[in-house]
């Protein structure tokens, strides 16, 4: 969360120094400072603490860079050198050996995400998670849950638009039962219509709540507009309709469908012996059909031109949301993208909070999907003045080199984010087989700081220019504060 300055100020205080009248110089400089009532205009407040507040935020990003070069010494050795891949009976293993902590993460994932889906079927891979760990052939819903709290294990699933994927997270002293709870629950979950009814009532309360809320719901329309006729449209956490009719057969055709060994990819990152994780991987999944999947990956979304869609709701503030097509993790213009919405993020927040305090969240970010996007957010009372600030600063993106060295520094210190982001052990299996999962290989991620570092101001503002276009954008709130022209513009 961004940090906030409060404005405050003590009445009793005050009127003690007046009736005592014996004023300090330096106290009553600092008290005017405070007191609104005794420092003159607003505008002289907001331009101090401005000031200060970017004073601070200087000085912290100096602290961060300082703690990243620390990071980057101390856990650079734990990233390289220890990653090793084998294969099962077709299935892909990763494993990580990290003796640094004794926890075991251990991540299953089924390629496909959305690609996997149909209307009908939207929905199904949350709910067949949830039902899995409720029970299993060997072990009953008490039992399993007896023996996960008693080792502290946790297992679970979750969907996502490129894929699925089941988890656990364990300490090492309690794999080997734990992996065998794990196996079964991929393997041979009950799928007990009780529960199962239990686990649908609970998903559509959940899909019902997304409307409740603005920005949940914002998100939902904009992806279902920005990728509209695509893949992606099919949203994996499903719909009320799609939920409601979703069968337990159903779910074992899932299962049978998609547990072949050439569509799965384990990875595991702990305190673990290959030949151990062989013989587990060999006795859970060696039964399973190979199949002959191949990975296929959904088309980048275009879109010619810019557009907003409007949803009058009345509320305090105008919730405001901007797609635009972005490049994967597949691309070259990846990491010049990451850099350059990390820049447009920051000047985002200086420009339209610090400096004109038209909104408290401002900001700009990346997704991580194959089709990728990247997004502009703003909550904001004056959307039309806060969207041509937004809008300048991305011109000012493309059409300005920015210095070399502030964007080392930059780079810098968003690599320590990701070293901070990435200190567990379940982070780092998710980190593995993102680029594995796209075709690339787990050993690009070696590549990962190296290519951020490599980022020109030239390539930069390149992919500013060839990217940040053409914006859908929705907004909730009243649509009679709202210049479509202004919206809609090109850049």
């Amino acid at each position: 969360m961004k940090n906030s300055i409060r404005i405050s100020c003590n009445p009793k205080e005050r009127a003690a120094r007046q009736d005592a009248k014996t004023p300090r110089p330096r106290k009553e400089k600092t008290f005017r400072i405070l007191c609104p009532a005794a420092a003159g205009s607003w505008r002289e407040i907001f331009g101090f603490f401005c000031k200060k507040f970017l004073c601070f935020r200087q000085q912290r990003e100096r602290w961060l860079m300082a703690i990243g070069a620390a990071l980057l010494l101390a856990l650079s050795p734990a990233w390289a050198g220890n990653v090793e891949e084998f294969a099962v009976n077709g299935l892909k293993v990763i494993l990580k050996k990290n003796p640094a902590n004794a926890i075991v993460a251990t991540h299953l994932y089924i390629r496909g995400g959305a690609l996997n889906l149909t209307p009908e079927t939207a929905g199904l891979e949350p709910l067949l998670f949830d039902v899995a760990t409720k029970g299993t052939a060997k072990y009953a819903k008490e039992t399993l849950n007896a023996e996960l709290s008693r080792m502290g294990t946790q297992i679970g699933g979750n969907a996502e638009r490129d894929y699925s994927v089941m988890r656990m997270r364990c300490v090492k002293t309690h794999f080997e039962r734990s992996w065998d709870i794990f196996a079964d629950v991929v393997m041979n979950p009950t799928l007990d219509s009780q529960e199962l009814e239990l686990a649908r009532e609970q998903l559509v309360a959940a899909i019902r709540q997304r409307g409740d809320h603005p920005d949940s719901y914002l998100e939902m329309i904009g992806d279902a507009r920005f990728y509209e006729g695509h893949p992606y449209a099919l949203d994996p956490a499903g719909t009320e309709a799609s939920v409601s009719k979703i069968t337990a057969g159903q779910m074992r055709q899932y299962l049978k469908e998609n547990l072949l060994t050439s569509k799965l990819l384990l990875v595991v990152v702990g305190n673990v012996e290959k030949a151990d994780l062989q013989n587990k991987v060999a006795a859970a999944f060696g039964q399973l059909p190979v199949g002959s999947y191949k990975p296929q990956y959904p088309a980048m979304v275009e879109h010619a031109h810019g557009n907003v869609y409007t949803q009058t709701q009345e509320l305090p503030t105008n919730y405001i949301i901007g797609y635009f097509t972005a490049p994967s993790l597949r691309d070259a213009d990846y990491y010049a993208m990451r850099a350059a919405i990390s820049v447009l993020n920051d000047r985002l927040f200086d420009e339209v909070r610090t400096k004109r305090n038209l909104s408290y969240a401002p900001s700009a970010y990346l997704e991580d999907l194959f089709a990728n996007c990247g997004k502009l957010y703003v909550t904001t009372a004056e959307p039309d003045t806060t969207i041509k600030v937004m809008l300048a600063e991305v011109k000012r993106l493309q059409n300005r080199l920015l210095n070399a060295e502030g964007l080392r520094e930059r780079i810098n210190l968003s690599l320590t984010s990701y070293y901070l982001q990435n200190e567990s052990n379940a982070a780092q299996a998710e980190f593995l087989a993102r680029f594995e999962l796209a075709g690339l290989s787990w050993r690009e991620s070696e590549k990962f700081i190296k290519k951020r570092k490599k980022t020109t101001p030239e390539q930069l503002m390149a992919a500013a220019q060839k990217y940040i276009s053409n914006i859908q954008f929705v907004v909730i709130g009243d649509p009679a504060k709202i210049d479509q022209k202004l919206f809609t513009k090109n850049l």
